[in-house]
């Protein structure tokens, strides 16, 4: 039953987010995925943290004033966070055994990607100065890779406060203890994989380095990191890694 009731929550929440203009039609089929994943495996419980995050990252541009980055979040947006956490709410409901190391993943997941979607909107809104996290050396705010003493403080208040939505899946202070720090390690991991591997692409007509392949209407030569390593698949890479450290670290402890 709960699966049903999932997923005609996730339907409802989702649609809601898409008259608000925060999906793409697109965005909304992967969020009635994830949803329903969190809804079915754990029920309300669950579903606060991945619901606190989603709306507070859609919401917190229009907060700081930054109504330009409110665009709506594609289907690979919503996957790049919200897979790793709906795979570990699978594995709590397959291996019941083992629900609580899961519990832990789920937990860690959402609050690296809570934490680093405050610390980059904390970061560009107040930060100053802005670090290269790899060499320190001064870059522009919201550039990947960039790090500043106000993005790391909200980054950190999100992780722990999407943690402790989690307190009724675990009910163990330590554990969401774990997952909060382990939130803001996934952070630190995204920034790191930006400053390092992420792609970037030097425009043949302009000539900046952009994110992006395309610019100025024309294909940009890649100038370094991996080729597709591209922001979505960074945010991808640092949940799972966190998901997969929260599982580990409760099943030997």
């Amino acid at each position: 039953m709960n699966w049903l009731i999932g997923l005609c929550l996730a339907g409802l929440i989702a649609g809601v987010a898409y008259r608000l203009r925060l999906l793409t039609p697109g965005g909304v089929w992967a969020a009635v995925g994830v949803g329903a994943s969190v809804f079915g495996a754990g029920g309300v419980w669950a579903s606060l943290p991945m619901v606190g995050f989603f709306f507070s990252s859609s919401l917190l541009p229009r907060l700081l004033g930054r109504p330009h980055k409110t665009e709506r979040r594609a289907a690979v947006q919503v996957l790049a966070n919200g897979l790793a956490p709906a795979c570990c709410c699978w594995g709590a409901a397959l291996a019941p055994a083992s629900a609580e190391a899961f519990w832990l993943g789920y937990l860690a997941a959402v609050a690296t990607a809570t934490a680093d979607t405050w610390a980059t909107e904390f970061g560009v809104r107040f930060g100053s100065p802005v670090w290269l996290l790899t060499s320190g050396r001064r870059i522009s705010a919201g550039e990947s890779g960039g790090v500043s003493w106000q993005g790391t403080l909200g980054g950190l208040v999100g992780a722990c406060l999407m943690a402790g939505c989690g307190a009724p899946l675990l009910n163990d202070a330590p554990a969401l203890a774990l997952a909060a720090g382990l939130g803001f390690v996934g952070m630190a991991i995204d920034s790191l994989l930006g400053a390092t591997l992420q792609a970037r692409y030097r425009c043949a007509r302009c000539g900046l380095l952009t994110e992006q392949p395309v610019c100025c209407g024309a294909m940009a030569p890649l100038a370094h990191g991996v080729p597709m390593l591209e922001n979505n698949a960074v945010n991808g890479v640092s949940t799972a890694l966190a998901a997969a450290a929260g599982v580990a670290l409760w099943l030997v402890r």
